[in-house]
């Protein structure tokens, strides 16, 4: 059996920054993540548990089983995706535009944001069941395009979907890359 999983040293201080960060993993940037063809079958289970096939290829569905806080597998086999990806921060960091405390700053302002829009969607909605960025937006804008048995949602909703708009705007600036921003918003 050929072993897909590449061990894909990380700059100096990239770790760290990473590790704990998680938004492509936790479907705060992304609802999937692509595999490689042929690491089916061998990744693990709550991965391959996750996983799907279309148009594109091989995927599996985010938030990853296995990340909660922070990878729980960092230092064992995963996706290739998971040791090859690079979001825009970290390249910027690696590259020096940007400092380690810059870095991680950027994150704890991203992550602080998307808690209190998650936990005002939960107040808003009174769902109490987990429930990523990605999803929950989509949600947002579905309610808001066609408003449930009721009326039209209020002004808290529109208030929220602004917080969301602006959440978006850091992420695409911080954290996508150009060519994954035209496809996400290709879709």
């Amino acid at each position: 059996m050929t072993k897909i999983y590449r061990d894909v040293p990380a700059p100096e201080g990239e770790q760290e920054i990473c590790v704990t960060c998680g938004l492509c993993c936790d479907a705060t940037l992304f609802l999937q993540a692509t595999l490689q063809p042929g690491e089916r079958g061998h990744l693990p289970e709550k991965i391959e548990v996750a996983g799907r096939t279309g148009e594109g290829g091989d995927y599996f569905l985010l938030p990853c089983g296995y990340f909660s806080d922070a990878c729980t597998i960092y230092d064992q086999q995963r996706a290739d995706v998971c040791s090859t990806y690079r979001c825009r921060l970290l390249k910027d960091f690696t590259e020096g535009r940007i400092s380690g405390e810059s870095a991680r700053k950027t994150v704890r302002e991203a992550i602080v944001m998307r808690d209190a829009i998650i936990e005002e969607y939960r107040r808003l909605t009174g769902m109490d069941t987990g429930i990523g960025f990605r999803r929950l937006l989509a949600e947002l804008i579905r309610v808001m395009k066609a408003p449930i048995e009721g009326g039209p949602p209020g002004k808290d909703h529109e208030v929220l979907l602004v917080r969301c708009n602006i959440l978006e705007a850091l992420l695409i600036r911080m954290f996508m890359e150009d060519e994954e921003f035209d496809k996400y918003v290709m879709k």
